[in-house]
């Protein structure tokens, strides 16, 4: 197998990734109460789209933040989208069932393969480390 095989990113990667943004970016979109929390669901936003895409290069920090983040954006945006009767609740199930599924795919066996070749590891742990 050549490096670029090895490296090539799994579809299900990059799935991940498009599930991942557009489920914050529907949660977000729920999340208009005051000035402070929408400023607050934004930021929230943008950093969690940037380690979304850091995560689909293979990042294994960034699959760790987005992961935290994306909980994070479900989380704030919950109080504003449940103040909704008629669409809040819907709104913020599409965006769980968008960026949950999202956050699964970029922890299957082939996105940790995936992340080990773009980091170097062989994925075999020594028995030189368990000697201690």
């Amino acid at each position: 197998m050549t490096a670029q095989t090895a490296t090539r990113r799994p579809w299900t990667v990059t799935l991940a990734v498009v599930l991942v943004m557009l489920g914050t970016l529907v949660a977000a979109t729920t999340a208009t109460g005051p000035q402070g929390a929408a400023t607050l669901v934004l930021l929230l936003l943008a950093v969690c789209f940037w380690f979304a895409v850091r995560a689909g290069r293979g990042r294994r920090g960034a699959r760790t933040a987005v992961s935290g983040l994306t909980a994070a954006v479900l989380v704030v945006a919950a109080p504003f989208a449940l103040d909704d009767p008629l669409y809040g609740g819907t709104t913020l199930l599409l965006a769980a069932l968008l960026a949950v599924p999202g956050v699964v795919l970029l922890h299957l066996p082939a996105a940790e393969a995936y992340v080990r070749a773009r980091s170097g590891e062989s994925g075999e742990e020594s028995d030189e480390e368990f000697a201690g």
